[in-house]
């Protein structure tokens, strides 16, 4: 069965919240957002992290190396799928406010894997390519 619109909504909700947990909620936030044996992959960067665990793990270590002042901002979402998984993509944008400049600081495709669990749709595989 084809994904009902309900369902591409909450998946998008779900993204919606990612940004939010990068930019604002902090690292546990991610905990509400992906499975247990998620993967979490930035292959321009050497990243492939395994489990929820060490995904949490590896953002609050490395979060005081991330530029202040980011908003990730994300637009033309597709998302195919059935009743119980579903694929993503959509482009993703980091917009830094430096001492009062709006920069881009990376621009970006988001490819995600996403699994419906008894507490909704949760990302199974978050991928991330940078856009040279």
């Amino acid at each position: 069965m084809a994904l009902t619109t309900g369902d591409k909504i909450e998946i998008q909700d779900l993204m919606g919240r990612f940004a939010l947990a990068v930019d604002v909620n902090g690292p546990e936030a991610m905990r509400d957002l992906f499975v247990d044996d998620a993967q979490f992959i930035v292959e321009e960067m050497g990243i492939h992290l395994e489990g929820l665990d060490t995904i949490v793990e590896w953002i609050t270590e490395n979060a005081a190396v991330f530029p202040p002042g980011l908003t990730h901002v994300q637009s033309n979402f597709v998302i195919d799928g059935n009743n119980d998984t579903a694929e993503l993509s959509c482009v993703s944008q980091a917009i830094q406010n430096h001492d009062g400049e709006i920069k881009h600081f990376v621009v970006g495709r988001y490819f995600e894997t996403l699994v419906k669990t008894a507490q909704g749709w949760r990302l199974k595989t978050h991928k991330l390519q940078v856009q040279a």
